[in-house]
């Protein structure tokens, strides 16, 4: 086999040359997370995090199933992301689906929280032989109302403007109120602290309004600050505080005059009858 030729041998060197300069650079911003998307721009990418209790889930970014995804404990993560709007579902078995469009931002990750409930909610009725129903009578026999004296308001209601203001709840850094007709929910928190979408360019002091019919009670989810329970016309509602299309809202129970209340983990629904009450518990 005859060597190669001078002219051979130096356009394959400069042909080596030129791949290594090309390609060690594309490789190395690769690596770190930069992207080319159209015009030639080169991006830096973000990722989405969607926190979810339930274990077997799957999650679908843009219609499509995402299999390699960090599956962690409490949620999934999915880095790498070109900056731009995603639409995400999540979906289980035997469970209501639950979606988001969420916007990743260049070196962010975007945060949500996912709740699915079964096709079919796992009510237990509270008979009266049950070892509960003494303290589900006792919770039921107090005032669903939490007037606070005004100096008792978080700092952030505390002001001029909030005279109307009544039945004042607060969990973790997200405090619920009332004015009139209308349902709040704001960040009272450190702001290093604060889900996303109260906040913006740093500051996280948005008023998010929960609903537009009147309501009869509301409260916090018994283990999540994110998610409210609402009784809207007999109608016992779960809704997200999270404002990002769609606001997902599931029905838990329909009945005339319900009321519900919290203990534990649990949720506790009253339906009156003519001379008696009956109560479910919905354990979470």
């Amino acid at each position: 086999m005859e060597p190669l030729s001078q002219k051979k041998r130096k356009l394959y060197f400069i042909s080596l040359i030129f791949v290594f300069v090309v390609l060690v650079p594309v490789t190395l911003l690769y690596s770190s997370g930069y992207r080319l998307i159209d015009g030639f721009k080169i991006v830096k990418t973000g990722g989405i995090y969607v926190g979810l209790v339930e274990s077997s889930a799957e999650l679908f970014l843009d219609g499509k199933l995402v299999k390699e995804i960090g599956i962690l404990k409490n949620g999934f993560f999915i880095q790498d992301l070109t900056p731009r709007v995603y639409h995400i579902i999540v979906k289980k078995d035997g469970y209501r689906s639950w979606e988001k469009v969420i916007e990743v931002l260049p070196q962010r990750v975007s945060e949500t929280s996912a709740f699915i409930l079964p096709n079919n909610i796992p009510y237990i009725e509270v008979s009266t032989s049950s070892s509960l129903y003494d303290d589900v009578l006792g919770i039921f026999a107090t005032s669903s109302v939490n007037k606070l004296d005004y100096d008792e308001y978080p700092s952030k209601l505390a002001t001029s403007t909030r005279e109307n203001v009544e039945d004042v709840k607060k969990k973790g850094g997200v405090v619920l109120w009332r004015e009139g007709d209308s349902v709040y929910a704001s960040w009272v928190d450190n702001n290093n602290r604060a889900p996303s979408y109260f906040c913006d360019d740093g500051l996280c002091d948005k008023e998010i309004l929960l609903n537009k019919q009147k309501v009869s009670f509301f409260d916090f989810h018994p283990q999540s600050n994110e998610l409210v329970l609402f009784v809207i016309n007999g109608v016992v509602l779960m809704t997200e505080i999270d404002p990002r299309i769609p606001r997902n809202e599931q029905t838990l129970f329909n009945a005339v005059d319900v009321e519900i209340r919290t203990l534990g983990n649990s949720i506790f629904i009253k339906e009156p009858f003519e001379s008696w009450y009956k109560f479910f518990e919905f354990k979470l």
